[in-house]
């Protein structure tokens, strides 16, 4: 039988033993871990090409994916570029489509409007475009897109797209959204265990922050900027996010310059 002595030893390496098992669970980088990064837009127009100081422009964007695709080691994770449409100008339909798939996009999320003048012009779709609808189509194109980066499933839609799943095997680890603007957000819809990020415009992003399961992320209110979300999983629950906006070469001269990517340039200079 211990002593007291003994004893109080026999408690002190239970209790230190306790701590190091507590501080091994709670570990700040885990091998289980999975980091995704989501880069967006919420508006194509105007992030077509360079303005005259070589800034902005889809060659920019591309380069920024290309190098977060770098980052990525061992399949624990992945990058996701994604958009919003509105591609045309109040008074041309003209776009060079194939910019869209050349620019490392994953998602663009089609307007009415560019839906209506795919179905018009389907010979474009055989260049495997990037691109979701708002609505069901006669064109078979996806109103959702399921991306499983080892196990972790994030979904990118238009919340007017209400399937949810039934069986616990698709449910995904995230839903990406995109609203159609105008429309309104109707957070009962949204299952409550699905982390939930929506892009409003920043005039609408406080009023949805951290309800229930819904974050928000604010739309880049210049082409001089591109949205960056970074994420990480851990046995699948998402357990830490951050949001900043990157510059697309900006005129501040401490700041770093990105070269632009090549083959999207090429696919411009086509135009």
């Amino acid at each position: 039988m211990l002593d007291n002595k003994n004893m109080n030893k026999y408690i002190l390496i239970l209790l230190l033993l306790g701590i190091n098992i507590s501080i091994l669970q709670s570990k700040p980088i885990s091998s289980n871990d999975r980091h995704i990064t989501i880069l967006y837009l919420c508006n194509l127009n105007g992030n077509l090409d360079f303005d005259e100081d070589g800034r902005k422009g889809l060659p920019i964007i591309a380069e920024i994916k290309r190098r977060e695709l770098e980052k990525v080691y061992n399949e624990k994770g992945g990058v996701l570029l994604l958009t919003q449409g509105v591609f045309f100008s109040e008074k041309s339909e003209e776009f060079p489509f194939k910019i869209t798939k050349t620019s490392l996009f994953d998602g663009v999320l089609l307007s009415e409007r560019e839906l209506s003048y795919l179905e018009k012009n389907p010979n474009l779709l055989k260049m495997e475009l990037p691109v979701l609808a708002n609505r069901d189509n006669a064109l078979d194109i996806e109103t959702e897109k399921v991306f499983d980066f080892d196990g972790v499933k994030v979904k990118v839609n238009n919340f007017l797209i209400k399937k949810i799943a039934h069986n616990i095997s698709d449910i995904p680890s995230l839903n990406l959204i995109f609203p159609q603007p105008g429309e309104t957000v109707d957070l009962d819809n949204i299952p409550t265990k699905i982390p939930v990020i929506y892009f409003l415009d920043k005039e609408k992003t406080s009023s949805y922050s951290y309800s229930k399961n819904v974050y928000t992320a604010e739309c880049p209110d210049s082409g001089d900027k591109i949205g960056k979300i970074r994420l990480t999983y851990r046995n699948g629950e998402l357990i830490r996010q951050t949001q900043e906006f990157i510059s697309l070469n900006s005129k501040n001269h401490n700041s770093s310059w990105i070269k632009p990517h090549t083959e999207t340039m090429k696919e411009l200079q086509k135009n």
